[in-house]
């Protein structure tokens, strides 16, 4: 599976450019920036030249995906070079994985909170390169989304820059049993921490571990406007992640857009090219919103 994602991405750069008339490199990539001490936390920042005229800059992080357990920053490069085309600078993150080796340290929230030490370094090197840096936006794909939306709607107190918006792809976003059944009980035990038990299932504390990694749980009428996309045969996610999304923030009242790929499974991009020229043009329209350019 991994293989074929990573083979995907690569693929994916040359139909991105296709599609949005992309034929030029004009931006330059600062490769293993390191944003911590681990050795996968690095992160690839891509500069367009247009940003060293700008005086105010944002950048669009993006996430890779690989079930929590897989994957490099390298698969979202198709992302970055499309965001770097247009005018914005971007960034590709590794982060920690989860491994037998790791199983009783790991939880999510170490790579989330690495999301934050990634925005703090971009802040950083703004400062050392003069760019100007004032805004960003996440954006993940598949567990990549799932984290992201994570540090977007439970860490809105700790930005190091202003988050107007968030982009997420195919990201699991409720982990309760309604949508997921028993796997959800086992995805929630591997990202909390915490073992859920029969007995815990049976006197109901198993939800509030299972809300503590599930990203529509933290919902609410301030959540910053999102952008959302979900393959209509996904059988990696199962739909009701969508269909949670979709109710939380009605339920809220919060800001979205929502693009469903009809005909794809989880790498929603191989089925529908429309869609993915609608998507890409939104993420664009939300970067011109709410980036001011």
């Amino acid at each position: 599976m991994f293989t074929k994602l990573c083979a995907f991405f690569m693929a994916l750069a040359t139909v991105f450019s296709t599609l949005i008339g992309m034929a030029k490199k004009d931006y330059t990539v600062y490769t293993d920036v390191a944003y911590g001490t681990e050795e996968r936390e690095v992160m690839d920042i891509y500069v367009p030249n247009s940003a060293l005229e700008r005086e105010d800059n944002a950048c669009l992080l993006f996430i890779h995906g690989g079930s929590w357990s897989g994957g490099d920053k390298s698969q979202m490069a198709p992302f970055c070079q499309i965001a770097a085309a247009n005018g914005y600078i971007a960034a590709t993150m590794s982060y920690t994985l989860f491994s037998r080796e790791n199983a009783d340290a790991f939880d999510v929230f170490i790579t989330v909170d690495e999301i934050g030490m990634a925005l703090q370094k971009i802040k950083d090197f703004s400062d050392e390169k003069d760019l100007h840096i004032t805004k960003a936006a996440t954006s993940g794909y598949s567990s990549g989304a799932h984290i992201s939306m994570l540090y977007s709607y439970a860490r809105t107190d700790t930005f190091p820059l202003e988050l107007p918006f968030t982009m997420n792809m195919v990201g699991p976003s409720d982990l309760s049993y309604s949508v997921w059944g028993d796997t959800g009980y086992r995805l929630a035990s591997m990202l909390s921490g915490t073992q859920i038990t029969e007995a815990m299932i049976a006197d109901g504390s198993a939800q509030a571990v299972v809300d503590s990694v599930s990203p529509v749980k933290y919902v609410n009428a301030n959540t910053m406007p999102s952008l959302f996309a979900y393959g209509g045969q996904d059988n990696t996610v199962p739909a009701g992640n969508a269909q949670a999304v979709k109710d939380a923030f009605d339920a809220a009242g919060a800001p979205y857009d929502f693009i469903l790929f009809p005909h794809a499974d989880h790498i929603i991009f191989l089925r529908d090219p429309h869609k993915t020229v609608e998507l890409l043009n939104a993420l664009l329209d939300y970067c011109k919103t709410y980036f001011g350019y």
